[in-house]
This record gives C-alpha cells, sequence and structure tokens, in this order.
C-alpha cells in the first residue's frame, strides 16, 4: 500500500472539471434547500421539546461504580485528582504516567476507596509503548470502560518549548497520545458497545493566547479530534453506547513553574483560579451524566466561549485590553 509520500511524489493528476450549472439546476437546488429547511425545522420540534424536558427534569447520573477506568498522566496534578474522583465512585482505576514513582504512590493512595488500582510506566505520545500498554492492561486488568486522555505538556515549562524538538514533543505528547489510546482501547469499547472518552483540552481552544501559541494550537487539535470522534462514533450506530467529553478547564493551579509565570502575566491575577480537585469533580460529573463538552467553571458553557472567538477581533482585543488594563504582556 502506497503512503502519503509516495503519493505525493507521483505527478499530479487533476480532477476531472466540473460541469457548467445550467439557471434552471440553481433554481432546483434553491428550492430543494429550502424544502430541507422546512422538514429540519418540523422534524426538530419533538427534539427541541425533548431537550427543554431534559433541562428541566436532567436524567439521572449513570452509576459508573465498578467500571474500569484508565488515566493518562495520572501520576500527579489535575490526573491524580481525577483518579482519586473516579475512586471515590467506586472505578477500579489505571495510573498510566512517564512517573512510575508517583504512578505506583497514587495507585497504593486510591486503595483506601477499596478498589483496585495498577500503575504502569508508558509514555503515551510513543505508539508502540502504547500498543504494549493495551495488551499489558487487557491482559492485567481487562476491558477499560472510561478512557481519560489527560497526559500533557503545560507552556512555560522549557526554554526549548518554542524550538523544533520542543514542539514536536508538545505536539507528540497533548495530540498524537490522543490518537494512539484511542486506537487501542475504542475498538473493545464498541464491541462490548460500552465506553466513555473523555479528553483534557483547555479554554484556549476558543480564546487563543498568543505567548503560548504551541501549547493553543495542541488544545485546538484536542478540540477538533474529539469533535470527529464523537461524529464518527455517532456515524458507526455507537452513539448511545460510547460517550465522549471534551474538557475546557481555564487556569487550574498545577505545576509550580508555569504558574509562577502566568501569575505575572497581567490579567491573569485577576482570573479565577481553580485547583486540580475542582477540576475533577467537574470532569467525574460530566462523565456520569454524559456531557459532550464542559468548562471548568462549568457556570461558563462552551458556546459561550464560541461566541467570544466568532467576534469581530478588534471587538475581542478590546476586550482583551480592558482585562489587561492596558498592559502588554511581556515574557523575561
Amino acid at each position: 500500500m502506497s503512503n502519503s509520500l509516495d503519493i505525493q511524489l507521483r505527478p499530479y493528476a487533476p480532477a476531472d472539471p466540473l460541469p457548467p450549472v445550467s439557471m434552471a439546476r440553481r433554481l432546483s437546488i434553491l428550492l430543494q434547500g429550502l424544502v430541507d429547511l422546512v422538514v429540519i425545522l418540523v422534524s426538530s420540534i419533538p427534539l427541541w421539546i425533548e431537550i427543554l424536558v431534559e433541562i428541566v427534569k436532567p436524567t439521572p447520573p449513570k452509576n459508573i461504580g465498578g467500571q474500569s477506568a484508565l488515566v493518562t498522566g495520572g501520576a500527579n496534578g489535575i490526573g491524580k485528582a481525577i483518579a482519586t474522583e473516579l475512586a471515590k465512585e467506586g472505578c477500579n482505576v489505571v495510573i498510566v504516567d512517564v512517573d512510575h514513582t508517583n504512578a505506583e504512590k497514587t495507585a497504593i493512595e486510591l486503595r483506601q476507596f477499596n478498589v483496585s488500582t495498577v500503575a504502569y510506566k508508558c509514555d503515551v505520545a510513543d505508539y508502540e509503548q502504547v500498543r504494549q500498554l493495551y495488551r499489558e492492561v487487557e491482559r492485567d486488568i481487562g476491558p477499560i470502560d472510561i478512557l481519560v486522555n489527560n497526559a500533557g505538556l503545560l507552556p512555560f515549562l522549557s526554554a526549548e518549548e518554542n524550538h523544533p524538538s520542543g514542539i514536536k514533543r508538545m505536539m507528540d505528547v497533548n495530540v498524537l497520545a490522543g490518537f494512539w489510546t484511542v486506537d487501542q482501547f475504542l475498538p473493545a469499547m464498541m464491541r462490548r458497545r460500552r465506553g466513555h472518552i473523555v479528553a483534557i483540552a483547555s479554554a484556549s481552544s476558543y480564546t487563543p493566547v498568543g505567548w503560548m501559541r504551541t501549547y493553543v494550537t495542541s488544545k485546538y487539535a484536542v478540540r477538533g479530534y474529539m469533535e470527529a470522534l464523537d461524529e464518527e462514533i455517532y456515524l458507526k450506530g455507537q452513539a448511545e453506547a460510547v460517550k465522549t467529553t471534551t474538557v475546557f478547564p481555564f487556569i487550574i493551579n498545577t505545576r509550580k513553574q508555569p504558574m509562577d509565570r502566568m501569575k505575572r502575566m497581567p490579567g491573569v491575577a485577576s482570573m479565577p483560579i481553580f485547583s486540580p480537585v475542582q477540576t475533577a469533580k467537574a470532569v467525574v460529573n460530566a462523565i456520569k451524566t454524559n456531557k459532550r463538552k464542559v468548562v471548568v467553571p462549568d457556570a461558563i458553557k462552551a458556546w459561550q466561549l464560541s461566541f467570544y472567538e466568532h467576534i469581530p477581533i478588534k471587538i475581542r482585543r478590546l476586550m482583551d485590553r480592558t482585562v489587561l488594563k492596558g498592559r502588554p504582556i511581556v515574557l523575561d
């Protein structure tokens, strides 16, 4: 089978020219579009009623006790907090991290909740290591019901962050690791018709920050990947069996180095900062209620972030200047 490079090296063959479109055809397309719009409006009425009923009388949270959950980057920070909240719900938890020492400590701590826990050392940016992880987890634990793709690199951790090696590493960890884990664990979920996939993105997936362009790019990619994954699951007829949740946190008080750097940025000091535990509780609640998107804090909704994303750029920058009190961000 030809790979992408082989295809690029072949002589370019343009597609067949598009046939001319007559005025009658244009009118036919327009009329069909209007008919489709009317059908959509009428057909959506019961769906809107269903949505309103769900708002007034939400479905009770599902019970995830006894399920097996795998958390990448679960040794510390947000990942550890998520693993802890899942254990409190009665989930058996698999901790995956390159920091095996703290992964083991976390696994031991979680056993106080009378659940099974195990830690694996794995660089989830490495596809072969993820394949081996899947085989070991299936052998030792059995099928995974909840996959939490939390592992990620934060901004301001390295002076090499915007060098080619740093950019590649951040994309490998923040983006490609999600491809690799889903590639391994999703098929079993679909065969068993039960599963939930969570990805930790960032509010910066909607509100770009120029000084963190590599990180922001990676989180936009996570957002796009999860949107496409959710749609693919639906097209395969598995939407009721396998759920997805994408999490968009604002500032989370995790590693000291990036937090110290961000706190020196104008405007950040006046913004609320959330603990890993607050974030973890929001994540687990989203799993239990099958929320497709959740923002931390959950008082803000993803559609509001989307509105910010699409307002005229001059208005958006006026808002940013107001928050920053007119001060430029200068990073030393």
